[in-house]
């Protein structure tokens, strides 16, 4: 009954205005013309709430969607990591070979970045930690002892120790030679120094230059060009196998005489080779073992090598009251 009253009144209301219109001059077919224009105009301004609200439906639609979506995810995350995990190996190298073809534009404007092909981490993640580790190999070590005429280490041996090695003592003076001898190789292969953890320098700068003694180096090298050349003056140690040396390699040169750590490297069968001079070497137990594991010390000196597993120990040399720039090698095998 109220929709049949507002329909009514509205009837009248146009009658009235019709007779209005009439009266002033207009024709009846134009009054016509004039009403229908105006519900046109009704209707065009009716739409774009229409869309708004069409809009805002399909938008809190496409939420919800993807709200249910994550917690079905979020619910059965391993069902479906596996069934991504399955579906995507046969993608995997087509997918990184397209990737290659794209990149090599790319790369030719920029040839800075090849060095990055070797690296098998482009970021390292600093709280990285492995849960419920077995710390049992490091747990029963409490000292670093010497051994006099070592063999290749298996894949069992956990305790690190040190011996003297064959290697010829290699000074500043012999880097340099050694530098200047195959300057275009180390030029290209291995440019960059880096100096103090902060900044990088060029092989150049660092051989041409008087050594600063609040300075320490480390000249990392990682491919195989540069390993051969470095073999023919530091050989395999040997307690490092035959086979499975890692083509990454450290030169550190250390004229600070403050405390820094050794880098980490590739493998975790890793050893420190003393080239020059003699420092304290601390090998700290690895954050997840530090509860079960001791801190342990030992003096390396010239031509000595220590071996370690970088499982368990990082090894950090210490602060040193002398002079003498300390040159070492540090390299692993997997």
């Amino acid at each position: 009954m109220p929709n049949q009253e507002v329909l009514q009144e509205y009837s009248n209301s146009i009658k009235n205005l019709k007779k209005q219109c009439i009266d002033a001059g207009m024709s009846e077919e134009e009054f016509k013309q004039m009403y229908f224009q105006t519900l046109k105009t009704l209707e065009n301004t009716s739409r774009p709430e229409n869309n708004n609200i069409r809009r805002s439906v399909f938008k809190y639609t496409l939420v919800l969607l993807g709200v249910l979506i994550g917690l079905y995810t979020l619910y059965n995350s391993k069902a479906v990591y596996s069934s991504i995990i399955c579906n995507l190996q046969e993608y995997i190298y087509p997918g990184l070979k397209l990737l290659r073809r794209i990149s090599i534009p790319f790369i030719s404007l920029f040839p800075s970045l090849t060095e990055y092909y070797h690296e098998t981490c482009l970021i390292q993640n600093p709280y990285f930690a492995v849960v419920d580790m077995d710390c049992w190999p490091c747990s029963t070590v409490n000292n670093i002892r010497e051994v006099n005429d070592p063999s290749p280490v298996n894949q069992q041996q956990t305790a690190p120790f040190i011996y003297e090695t064959e290697q010829q003592v290699i000074d500043m003076e012999a880097l340099k030679k050694m530098y200047m001898k195959n300057k275009d190789l180390f030029d290209k292969e291995s440019p960059k120094i880096l100096t103090n953890n902060k900044y990088y320098i060029s092989p150049d700068d660092l051989f041409n230059q008087r050594i600063d003694d609040k300075n320490f180096y480390i000249w990392k090298f990682n491919n195989m060009n540069v390993a051969k050349l470095l073999r023919q003056t530091i050989p395999r140690p040997k307690v490092v196998p035959k086979f499975g040396q890692s083509t990454e390699r450290f030169i550190i040169v250390d004229s600070s005489q403050q405390t820094f750590n050794i880098p980490d490297t590739e493998c975790s069968f890793s050893f420190l080779l003393a080239l020059s001079g003699s420092r304290e070497i601390n090998l700290v137990p690895a954050e997840e073992c530090k509860h079960q594991c001791k801190s342990l010390k030992v003096e390396l000196k010239e031509t000595y090598l220590l071996w370690y597993n970088w499982w368990y120990w990082r090894p950090a040399v210490q602060q040193s009251m002398g002079n003498h720039t300390f040159i070492a090698h540090v390299g692993s095998y997997c």
